[in-house]
């Protein structure tokens, strides 16, 4: 668990990295768009821009959610076991959506930190007062 901020940051990174590349010319066909309102166009809304940018603001977000979770963990803070649980939730949800993904990575990430959860929880028990 001492790391899992970290984990979160790689993650939130080699997702915005793949987007990139995947959405690479579809980022091109926004900037000759002039970016403003570049996802609608003819008053109709394009789904490859709309999801490009999505995907660019959630990989972007889990990048600063691991940076503000790493800072909490560095400052002591044990995070509650259901942020646990949603990383596992989630990621086992996206793995049956979308079993090719990175999907794994949060089931991962999620047992990582239950079981830190865990071993800090049993510790602060054994712990007298």
């Amino acid at each position: 668990m001492k790391y899992s901020g970290y984990y979160l940051v790689a993650t939130g990174v080699i997702h915005s990295l793949i987007g990139l590349a995947l959405g690479w010319n579809t980022l091109q066909a926004m900037h000759q768009d002039n970016w403003f309102a570049s996802t609608i166009i003819n008053d109709q809304m394009l789904f490859d821009r709309e999801a490009i940018v999505w995907f660019l603001l959630s990989g972007f977000f889990w990048v600063l959610f691991g940076l503000m979770l790493q800072k909490a963990l560095d400052d002591g803070f044990t995070p509650p076991t259901s942020l646990a649980w949603g990383f596992i939730l989630i990621g086992m949800i996206a793995a049956i959506l979308m079993p090719i993904s990175g999907a794994y990575l949060f089931i991962i990430q999620g047992i990582i930190l239950l079981m830190g959860i865990q071993k800090s929880n049993h510790k602060t028990l054994l712990t007298p007062a």
